[in-house]
């Protein structure tokens, strides 16, 4: 298999940045795994301090021991700068991820060719 097909694939599958530290390029593994980290745990903190809320509201019984009631807390989508924040923090997820599995490739092409 092909150095830049490894460092895609492993980019691709394994973690953000994988590819890059595969092909000795650590300062960009880095650079990317760090940001698909900080943008993935500020995704699960907003996660958690929403079911925290919900499950205060349902002890304190302002929203009823149902599922249908439940199910509409769960699913009622963010407003404002909250919403901001999870977009900025989804796309740079998403972006880190598909950098990394490019950029990867592209370096691994370059090491393929020497």
């Amino acid at each position: 298999m092909k150095i830049s097909v490894k460092a895609a694939l492993l980019s691709a599958f394994v973690c953000p940045g994988a590819g890059h530290f595969y092909l000795k390029q650590r300062a960009t593994g880095n650079i990317i795994l760090v940001t698909a980290v900080a943008a993935i745990s500020y995704l699960c903190w907003h996660a958690y301090q929403k079911a925290q809320l919900i499950s205060e509201k349902i002890i304190n019984g302002e929203i009823p021991l149902q599922l249908d009631a439940i199910y509409s807390a769960v699913t009622q989508a963010p407003a404002g700068n909250e919403a901001l924040w999870i977009n900025i923090a989804t796309a740079a997820f998403v972006l880190s991820w598909l950098f990394g599995v490019a950029d990867s490739y592209r370096l691994g092409r370059q090491q393929d060719k020497k």
